[in-house]
């Protein structure tokens, strides 16, 4: 956890440094917010969350914590927090968006798409053992020997 003050800000100060953060994004192209996020945050905090927004979408995608920690190179405990909190409803925002698809959201769901298939934790569309594509292939295969 990041270290804050030993003092806290009185909770009306605090919310008011929230919506001030929120605006900043508010109207802003996906440049434009990148460049914010550069100055504001370090490449940990942001590393941090983006594999927190990807332990989301893949818990989403209903993938196993094993696999999720394995890939995304986080702690199972990290991964079980947030799983914790994913069916206490504390994504349910984010998880709304995934629902209602954006071409944005699209794209997003698609890199961490290809980023478990190019990983090896899923196999290809259409390769699996199951599938009439990989029998075909496999029967090719067969042939050529």
């Amino acid at each position: 956890m990041p270290k804050t003050s030993r003092t806290p800000l009185p909770p009306t100060d605090e919310l008011n440094l929230f919506v001030q953060l929120t605006r900043l994004f508010t109207n802003k192209t996906a440049l434009d917010t990148q460049v914010i996020l550069n100055e504001l945050l370090g490449h940990e905090e942001k590393l941090m969350l983006a594999k927190r927004f990807a332990i989301i979408a893949m818990l989403w995608k209903k993938q196993t914590l094993y696999s999720i920690a394995k890939k995304l190179h986080v702690s199972s405990s990290t991964v079980a927090r947030i799983h914790t909190r994913y069916h206490l409803g504390t994504y349910d925002h984010i998880l709304d968006s995934f629902e209602k698809p954006t071409p944005i959201i699209i794209e997003i769901l698609e890199t961490i798409d290809g980023i478990l298939h190019l990983g090896g934790i899923l196999p290809h569309y259409g390769q699996t053992h199951r599938s009439e594509a990989y029998h075909k292939a496999q029967a090719a295969k067969n042939r050529r020997r």
